[in-house]
């Protein structure tokens, strides 16, 4: 039962970022979107959300995080990342800041590209302490897949776990699907 109401999405990024991919850093970045969510988790409807980079993962943390997904798993990963410190944000009108400790970016076909912003997820007590199995999905996930003008679409996705085999990163997701991030445009 469990199973079925788990989406499972591999997203074919190559995370162990070739040089230059994400060079600089720092930056200032904000793009807005309309969340659309009509997933099992969360509140459904349309939503504006605010997305602001800071900065970029550096190599060597990008490397040192991806070695500790890679060969000693998800929670060793969680302990790193919480350890980092902001590389950005993303915020509703309603609602506070939550801030990304991971962000990486890739080039496309036709001078566009794919940012993958990675965070812990609030957790209310009753989770952490309860036997809940989502407190085992401790990630939140946004990709944005922007043309060369910083206009596109992405995803988020929350109560995600990781992993990486190779150069890919795998994502499970608790929901039945991501939201979508629609209307994406820099600002």
């Amino acid at each position: 039962m469990r199973a079925a109401r788990r989406a499972v999405m591999g997203l074919l990024i190559t995370l162990a970022v070739a040089p230059g991919a994400s060079a600089q850093n720092p930056v200032e970045e904000e793009f807005s979107a309309i969340l659309t969510n009509i997933s099992n988790v969360g509140a459904t409807g349309l939503t504006p959300v605010n997305i602001k980079i800071t900065r970029w993962t550096g190599l060597e943390a990008n490397e040192r995080l991806l070695n500790v997904l890679r060969n000693e798993g998800q929670d060793a990963f969680l302990r790193e990342l919480q350890n980092e410190k902001s590389v950005g944000w993303i915020a509703t009108p309603t609602s506070l800041r939550y801030d990304f400790f991971y962000a990486v970016q890739s080039p496309t076909e036709g001078g566009g590209r794919r940012i993958m912003l990675i965070t812990d997820r609030p957790m209310p007590m009753w989770e952490r302490m309860g036997g809940s199995p989502t407190r085992d999905y401790p990630f939140t996930v946004v990709e944005l897949r922007l043309d060369k003008e910083g206009k596109g679409e992405g995803t988020l996705a929350q109560l995600v776990q990781l992993r990486l085999l190779g150069d890919i990163l795998g994502i499970e997701n608790w929901a039945t699907a991501p939201m979508r991030l629609n209307e994406v445009k820099k600002k």
